[in-house]
């Protein structure tokens, strides 16, 4: 399930909440374009050496449906041809009101399978303050274009837990996501991520934090809310129903992040594994096309970081246990495995964790305080 990233750094404005790395300006995109083709010639060698196929392709952002879809395609076929492999799932994420039905036709031609749209909220005060584009209408609008486009497999995101958003709210933009019946849902708390808007705001004590009480209660809603549903909670944020041959309809893609499959990031930003090391590129869109356009290499754009056996049995734990499937002890290391038992046993007291055969797993109505269960287990 390797899987192949694509980072589109362009937005036409900025969330509160976000402090992903994009830019504005419209300056740099047509060079992108051209530097990135340049990056996926250099990296097509990538799996063949790990010995393993890509399977999926994600374009994610910023804004990858503020590009034309010339650019998009141009990105794609480039994928395609340096990398030569029919992906099983290739998803882009979009905002909604970008979304015409030409546009959409042409992300269906160009070979494109599964959407990805931030809704966030149903609520036109809640978009407004969280500087979003598109308006509740204009959601609802493009998912049935979507549709009309001929995509089956359409994940829609919102955000609950801040200040603004009541339990009624809460439970009115459940009722119009499930209205709509997407393939897959993704829900996040929000967070005051450093150099965001929001950040900004609340170090001057103009934003004050959702009680984490309440966001607690809104997180047990959401469970239970999608599970009446018919939606299956995988990982921490993320649901899914099941198709007619009672397989669920997940994102491949991000599944394979949580399994520690390889997968290749590219472009300004992007961050690649391979099961050994973490690479990333540089978080600027200038000294990424110069360095691929200019073939200066005294730009350096690129970090490694080589993990140790600490930092992979410590990421095997955080990322099994955000699944519902949980980590498999037999798979980690025996040594450090050893020092968490005690942890584990104490854990499993408490209701924290359950154990099935050689699984741990953290139960349903444990999730959302899981960030301080698996901490404890961490060595």
């Amino acid at each position: 399930m390797a899987g192949i990233y694509i980072h589109i750094p362009f937005c036409n404005s900025f969330c509160s909440y976000c402090n992903f790395y994009s830019v504005k300006g419209k300056r740099y995109r047509e060079q992108y374009v051209a530097a990135i083709k340049e990056e996926i010639a250099g990296r097509k060698e990538y799996f063949k050496r790990l010995g393993v196929s890509p399977t999926t392709i994600y374009f994610g952002g910023g804004t990858p449906s503020v590009l034309s879809i010339d650019a998009v395609k141009e990105i794609f076929d480039t994928i395609l041809k340096e990398f030569g492999f029919a992906p099983q799932e290739a998803t882009i994420e979009v905002n909604p009101n970008d979304i015409t039905f030409e546009y959409a036709k042409g992300l269906k031609e160009i070979g494109f399978n599964r959407i990805s749209m931030g809704v966030q909220s149903f609520i036109d005060e809640h978009l407004l303050w969280m500087n979003r584009r598109h308006r509740s209408h204009e959601a609802i609008e493009a998912y049935y274009i979507l549709r009309k486009a001929g995509f089956a497999n359409i994940s829609l995101d919102l955000i609950f837990g801040f200040s603004l958003l009541t339990t009624p709210l809460w439970e009115y933009n459940l009722s119009k996501i499930i209205d709509l019946k997407p393939n897959h849902i993704s829900s996040y708390q929000l967070s005051i991520e450093p150099g965001s808007a929001l950040s900004a705001q609340y170090n001057k004590n103009l934003y004050e934090p959702l009680d984490d009480l309440i966001c607690a209660q809104q997180y047990a809603i959401l469970q239970q809310e999608l599970s009446n549903a018919g939606y299956v909670q995988y990982e921490i944020s993320n649901f899914a129903l099941k198709e007619s041959n009672a397989s669920l309809q997940r994102s491949v893609h991000n599944s394979s992040y949580w399994i520690k499959e390889p997968y290749l990031g590219l472009g300004p930003a992007a961050h690649s594994y391979n099961g050994t090391e973490r690479f990333w590129n540089t978080s600027s869109v200038v000294k990424y096309c110069k360095h691929y356009l200019d073939k200066d290499n005294t730009i350096k754009v690129s970090e490694i970081e080589c993990l140790t056996p600490q930092d992979i049995f410590n990421e095997s734990v955080m990322l099994g246990l955000r699944t519902l499937e949980g980590v498999n002890l037999s798979t980690l290391n025996p040594g450090f495995r050893a020092i968490i038992e005690s942890d584990i046993t104490e854990h499993i007291k408490r209701g924290n964790l359950i154990m099935e055969g050689d699984t741990i797993k953290i139960p349903s109505n444990k999730l959302f305080v899981s960030d301080g269960i698996i901490r404890d287990l961490f060595v």
